[in-house]
């Protein structure tokens, strides 16, 4: 895993690369079918050279040097049009002619295709499995809550129709609050299909997301602590485990069914109280209700989801064991 900046910047570097073979192949075009172009070339190369010491030293011949650029351009078009090219067959190969795939305008600000990219590898670093891209609110399908039967006198659907509008509402304003949402609630209950949802959108407005299980995040944290990753895989541990405090929405899975160590305990505390302090918002997705995490973490660590995050209780049936019987009987 990369930063989404660095694997923009390198796509960059190869469409820049791609498009510079490109242009050398329509000069090596052009000079072999109309070998005087060599010529041309040379004065044009030539007259920029003298425009420049001109601005500079602030020289008399300004005139004659744009009279000797125009002849040559005038001679350029000739050429390009005897061989029935196009008269910008020989201004420069871009994919984006408003930064000339650099990816920053004139003014120094980032060109909107460097943003989009980014935007791209963002979705790329979420670690997010193809399904979980695939589930949106748009898409959330109500119908899988609708036909269970109500627990302990409560509707499900009643139940995740609550939890639907308060993950909507935590998505869609994004960027402007410091709310953490904890799901909890037996697996398969939907906690994984609506931290999706919320992933999703909060991915399209350009925000970076990190999904990952508790066991996969404490396990990474505690092999680098104890220097358990050789020299290649130490540095993609080090940052999956630095990204896990930087990215704006982390999405921690699974809490509580991990193997809690001491350190471990430690470590899971630390990046919550961290991202709280640093007003970062995260999703925990837990089998434990709110008051049951002092029991794997400790009171601080309950202290600080209590009182830092909303509770969205899920209830009813198991969710992959419905898809899985509607499979059969199809």
């Amino acid at each position: 895993m990369q930063s989404a900046y660095s694997l923009a910047n390198a796509k960059l570097a190869e469409i820049r690369e791609r498009n510079e073979a490109e242009f050398a192949r329509r000069r090596s075009e052009v000079r072999s079918k109309c070998p005087e172009y060599s010529a041309v070339e040379a004065q044009l190369h030539a007259a920029g050279l003298a425009l420049t010491r001109c601005v500079l030293d602030g020289a008399e011949q300004l005139g004659t040097i744009r009279q000797s650029i125009e002849k040559a351009q005038t001679e350029k078009k000739r050429i390009l049009k005897k061989l029935d090219l196009p008269e910008n067959y020989l201004d420069g190969v871009y994919s984006c002619e408003r930064c000339r795939d650099t990816g920053f305008d004139e003014n120094g600000h980032r060109c909107e295709c460097l943003k989009r990219m980014i935007s791209e590898y963002i979705g790329v670093n979420s670690n997010m499995t193809e399904l979980m891209r695939a589930q949106t609110f748009e898409s959330f399908d109500f119908s899988l809550f609708s036909s269970q039967p109500d627990v302990k006198g409560r509707s499900v659907l009643d139940v995740i129709k609550k939890a639907h509008a308060m993950a909507l509402a935590f998505a869609d304003g994004f960027g402007t609050h410091s709310d953490n949402l904890y799901f909890y609630g037996d697996a398969g209950k939907g906690k994984t299909y609506l931290s999706s949802c919320v992933a999703n959108r909060v991915l399209s407005k350009g925000y970076s997301v990190y999904y990952q299980s508790a066991f996969r995040l404490m396990d990474i944290m505690e092999k680098l602590k104890f220097g358990r990753y050789d020299e290649e895989e130490a540095p993609q541990a080090e940052y999956e485990a630095k990204y896990a405090y930087d990215t704006d929405l982390l999405i921690i899975d699974d809490v509580g069914t991990e193997f809690v160590t001491a350190y471990s305990s430690a470590a899971m505390y630390d990046l919550i109280n961290s991202r709280l302090n640093l007003g970062k918002n995260t999703i925990i997705s837990s089998n434990l209700a709110p008051s049951g995490i002092d029991r794997q973490y400790g009171e601080r660590m309950m202290s600080r989801i209590v009182g830092a995050y909303k509770p969205i209780p899920f209830i009813g049936m198991d969710l992959r064991r419905m898809e899985l019987g509607r499979r059969k009987k199809c």
